[in-house]
């Protein structure tokens, strides 16, 4: 889910849309300080998100978008996904994350034509045990 601020909160000013935990966006929407966005995120550009997933949009002439997560490291295995059948005929996938201290970026295939929605989620951390 993702929410837009009716007013300014945690620095976000209002009318922003932000993704938050799950359980601090229904106490914010509750507290009458946000209401429910409709699509996570359909503007274009960086954003932050709070979130272990969300939805990204590639702007018409870009080929990646970044967005800032204080859950990810330069380790951090991030999952990301065209969102949409007809969204765009040149940017048809995404090529690659890069991941670094506090965000990532999404790269896709080529620069959008129109605006692109990508899916994305932060891939939980999973243990390495090397063979004996």
């Amino acid at each position: 889910m993702a929410i837009t601020l009716l007013r300014a909160y945690q620095g976000f000013p209002a009318g922003q849309i932000v993704e938050l935990t799950n359980e601090l966006e229904t106490a914010l929407i509750a507290q009458n300080i946000a209401t429910a966005a409709v699509i996570a995120n359909t503007t274009t550009g960086a954003y932050t998100s709070y979130a272990y997933s969300g939805v990204a949009a590639i702007a018409a002439g870009a080929s990646s978008v970044v967005i800032t997560n204080p859950l990810v490291t330069a380790n951090t295995k991030v999952w990301a996904v065209v969102a949409q059948a007809t969204a765009d005929g040149t940017l048809l996938r995404v090529e690659r994350v890069v991941t670094a201290a506090g965000s990532f970026t999404i790269y896709g295939t080529a620069n959008a034509t129109a605006t692109t929605l990508i899916d994305w989620a932060v891939l939980p951390a999973i243990g390495y045990t090397p063979a004996q």
